[in-house]
């Protein structure tokens, strides 16, 4: 391990943003250039330098620390405040995040002595990088995930009830421009609390999770399927009418029946309505739960429409 305090004292360091402007700068690149902080905070790196060597910086260094990322073991020319002219190596790592580039200068004459520091100095920043495009990796990772769980119902993988109302909003604004019309179904499982009972909660879950699984191989990738909470299903089926929801959702009801997860097979119950502008969103899941509710008091294993209702049911 190299002696950090030493090779401080004797490492030049600068630190530029983006443009080349200076930073900040340790006492010993002061001492180096004989500038004060003051003197050059806020100037070009190039301030430092002759114009052979400045034009070298534009033309090859300066470029392939924007491309690369980084320069090691460049040979510049540095001119000090004096006018004396001090030959260098150069050494630099651009982190595009904190948007500045650590320059590492160290003069020619102390290379040998202090080749050793020099490497481990680029060892360290390439471990710290790697350290931060790892922490960086784990906090996309993290986000997704958490990203996931806010739009995802655990169990089945499908979206829950606020993603569900949002989608639904984006939904309802673009068909309503385009004057389109679309379907909300809401149903739940027949009985589902003596599936629980009888059972087991185990049981309960992988029904609840093998009918997620069912909705996503027999609706396309156009619907929007979601757990609205508990056993109850939600969604939106764009570009069905009436008749040709019922059809659908009827099919769908004749399929589950033929269904058994661990053994199990259940019955479920349908409430459709279809979407007529201007609507209230909350009026259409409330009539679509009345068309489920009515279904339910009719016998269950069922579909009933809201604008099939009549009187007496609704």
């Amino acid at each position: 391990m190299y002696d950090k305090r030493r090779q401080c004292s004797i490492i030049a360091l600068v630190t530029l943003d983006l443009s080349g402007n200076i930073l900040a700068a340790n006492q010993r690149f002061l001492e180096l250039v004989g500038y004060s902080e003051k003197e050059l905070y806020g100037n070009h790196i190039e301030k430092v330098m002759n114009n052979g060597s400045r034009f070298f910086f534009h033309s090859m260094i300066y470029p392939k620390i924007r491309m690369e990322h980084q320069v090691t073991e460049a040979y510049l020319l540095l001119q000090t405040k004096e006018k004396e002219l001090l030959t260098v190596m150069f050494n630099a790592q651009l982190f595009e995040e904190e948007m500045i580039i650590d320059c590492f200068i160290l003069q020619d004459k102390q290379r040998m002595e202090h080749l050793k520091e020099i490497r481990a100095i680029n060892e360290a920043l390439e471990v710290a990088l790697k350290e931060k495009i790892m922490l960086h990796e784990e906090l996309v990772h993290a986000n997704q995930k958490m990203k996931r769980y806010a739009e995802l119902d655990f169990l089945t993988g499908l979206y829950n009830r606020r993603m569900f109302i949002k989608k639904l909003k984006q939904m309802y604004q673009a068909f309503s421009e385009q004057d389109r019309v679309f379907s909300i179904c809401i149903f739940d499982i027949d009985y589902f609390k003596k599936v629980n009972d009888q059972y087991g909660h185990l049981t309960g879950d992988a029904v609840i999770a093998g009918i997620a699984e069912e909705m996503r191989r027999f609706f396309d990738d156009s619907c929007i399927l979601a757990r609205f909470g508990g056993e109850e299903f939600i969604l939106l089926l764009p570009d069905l009418d009436k008749n040709r929801s019922i059809a659908m959702i009827e099919e769908f009801r004749k399929h589950i029946k033929c269904q058994k997860w661990q053994g199990v097979s259940v019955s479920i119950s349908f409430g459709l309505q279809t979407i007529n502008y201007p609507s209230e969103l909350d009026d259409i899941i409330i009539q679509a739960d009345q068309a489920l509710y009515a279904a339910k008091r009719l016998g269950r294993d069922q579909v009933v429409h809201r604008g099939e209702m009549d009187e007496s049911v609704s």
